[in-house]
């Protein structure tokens, strides 16, 4: 008598169908490409009987031990889901594909994405189209953008998932599955792992200002009087309330009228392990003095040097070799 047995592949080993490279354990999404993921869902939101939902393909590069993946693009490939029957035009991700390693070599193919939260029967096919196709032999990325509530179906702020995956059942080229001339498509375990989205200094000051004008009726903002000064100012007080925020905080978890939270206290002890010391104004303000003193006498003496070796330099091109090899 024989017992029916489960056989699971960990998504860090070899896979037979992912045969190469470690998995990732951390995807980066640039901020960029999150906006270009949420301007998909509103350009291609027609779903219909033939289509449930959006997917398209992740551009990005790999770490070289393979543990981390970050996405720099993304597009949308068209697709058709009917009589339980995927049809995706491949013709139309390959041309794309080659349009963007055009303008940007280094990009590769690291997964795709589908505006479905759920993880069905078509998420094994899609899976299957990448991992056999661009993506070999790495691991695709799964990332899933969900932007309605459940069961209101209100916009929501979106909730990005990642997922790598596992091969699940018997190997495709084994011989049992030979034997019984079956066919293994679309069977994986999905397995999340943590992202996180990144955004650049810039990035991050346009969203502030875009934030301070949307609060005025005119939705203007002069960046005229936005000196460095006023700046500095700015950043100043928002880092003093952001502390009051936290000294708050901490006096409730230390009050016990709120549950801490570990990852909160894990990176308050990595920024804050210094012993906090008083500083004295007027010795403060004479130390920066002093440095600023040194900085402007370090670029004097280089402008001498600098005047010295160019006057050198012209007064040795009035002296003719053959005199100086007589002096």
């Amino acid at each position: 008598m024989t017992t029916p047995a489960l056989h699971l592949v960990k998504p860090n080993m070899v896979a037979p169908l992912a045969s190469s490279t470690d998995s990732p354990i951390e995807v980066t999404v640039q901020s960029s490409t999150l906006l270009q993921l949420i301007d998909t869902i509103y350009e291609n939101n027609d779903e219909t009987e033939t289509q449930s939902r959006t997917v398209g393909t992740l551009l990005g590069t790999r770490s070289e031990d393979g543990s981390t993946v970050e996405v720099k693009e993304c597009y949308v490939v068209p697709h058709k889901e009917e009589d339980e029957q995927l049809t995706i035009e491949e013709a139309v991700h390959v041309s794309l594909y080659h349009l963007y390693k055009r303008s940007n070599p280094e990009l590769q193919v690291v997964g795709w994405f589908s505006t479905n939260p759920s993880l069905d029967a078509y998420t094994g096919l899609f899976h299957e189209f990448y991992a056999k196709g661009s993506c070999a032999p790495y691991q695709p990325v799964l990332l899933t953008l969900q932007y309605r509530d459940e069961e209101s179906g209100d916009i929501i702020a979106p909730i990005v998932k990642t997922f790598i995956s596992s091969p699940v059942g018997l190997p495709g080229n084994s011989g049992v599955m030979r034997k019984l001339n079956l066919e293994k498509i679309g069977s994986y375990a999905f397995v999340p792992i943590p992202n996180k989205v990144v955004r650049s200094t810039g990035e991050s000051t346009t969203l502030k200002f875009l934030s301070q004008a949307s609060k005025k009726g005119d939705t203007s903002f002069n960046l005229s009087d936005f000196n460095e000064l006023k700046q500095v100012s700015t950043t100043v007080s928002q880092i003093s309330d952001l502390i009051k925020i936290l000294q708050d905080y901490t006096n409730r978890v230390a009050k016990g009228e709120i549950k801490g939270d570990d990852k909160i206290g894990r990176l308050l002890l990595s920024n804050l392990n210094f012993n906090l010391s008083e500083v004295d104004v007027e010795a403060f303000k004479n130390e920066f003095e002093t440095h600023v003193n040194d900085t402007l006498l370090l670029q004097y003496l280089a402008s001498c040097i600098k005047q010295q070796l160019d006057l050198s330099n012209k007064l040795t091109n009035f002296i003719n070799p053959e005199d100086a090899v007589k002096e």
